[in-house]
C-alpha cells in the first residue's frame, strides 16, 4: 500500500513504515505523475526495506510475551522465577515485571565500565520510546528498562556504545573506531539490535 501525505515542503520524501505500507511525503502541486516516476526511481530500495521490516515482523511474532518472561534473550517460565506477576493479553504488568528485572542491568553498566577503563557517574533505568541507552557530559547513563529482555551481547554493546561517548561525543569516525576497540563485532551487533525495535511500540 502506498500512501501520499501532500504539505507545504519543496522535496519528494519516501519511507516505509513497520507493516511494510509506502508513504511518500510530496509538496502540495507537485503532479502525481512526478510522484510515481520518484517511486519507480526508488523501487530497489523500497523493495530492500520491505523485506527488512518483513523480517523484524516475523522476528517479533516468533516472542510470547503472554506466556513467557524474556531475560537477557532466555525464554523463561514465569513460575521458574517465582514471579508473582499475573501476565494478561493486555500486557497490564509488562512494565512492573521488566522495571524490576532491569535493575539487573545496573550494576553490569558499573562492572563493564571497570573493566574497560571507562569514567561513569550514575546509572538510571528509562522508559525511552526512542532509545536504548544515553549518557550525557557528566557521564551519566540512562538505560532503557527493556534491554533486560535482549541478549546479553546486545546490552554489553548498547553499554560500550554509551560509554564511548564518554570520551567521543558524537559518532564520528574515531568513536566507531573507539567503539570497535572494546566491541570488534559492533556492525553485526548494531544490525541485530535492530530486530528489536518493534519493543518500543509496546
Amino acid at each position: 500500500m502506498r500512501k501520499i501525505i501532500r504539505e507545504k515542503r519543496k522535496t519528494l520524501s519516501i519511507s516505509v513504515d513497520r507493516d511494510g505500507n509506502i508513504i511518500v511525503k510530496a509538496p502540495s502541486k507537485i503532479k502525481e505523475a512526478d510522484i510515481n516516476k520518484f517511486c519507480e526511481e526508488k523501487s530497489s530500495w523500497i523493495e530492500k526495506q520491505q523485506k527488512r521490516q518483513a523480517k523484524i515482523c516475523a522476528f517479533k511474532e516468533s516472542f510470547d510475551f503472554e506466556n513467557y518472561i524474556y531475560i537477557l534473550g532466555e525464554k523463561t517460565n514465569p513460575e521458574q522465577i517465582n514471579l508473582s506477576y499475573a501476565i494478561s493479553k493486555k500486557h497490564k504488568n509488562f512494565d512492573s515485571i521488566y522495571s524490576d528485572l532491569a535493575q539487573m542491568l545496573l550494576p553490569m553498566a558499573k562492572e563493564k565500565a571497570e573493566e574497560l577503563d571507562f569514567k561513569l557517574g550514575t546509572v538510571k533505568l528509562t522508559k525511552s520510546k526512542r532509545f536504548w541507552g544515553s549518557l550525557d557530559r557528566q557521564k551519566n547513563m540512562k538505560l532503557n528498562y527493556k534491554l533486560v529482555i535482549l541478549p546479553q551481547r546486545l546490552v554489553d554493546y548498547v553499554i560500550i556504545h554509551e560509554l564511548c561517548h564518554g570520551v567521543e561525543l558524537n559518532h564520528s569516525p574515531k568513536f566507531w573506531e573507539l567503539v570497535k576497540n572494546h566491541c570488534p563485532d559492533y556492525k553485526k551487533l548494531k544490525k541485530e539490535l535492530e530486530l528489536y525495535g518493534f519493543l518500543f511500540d509496546n
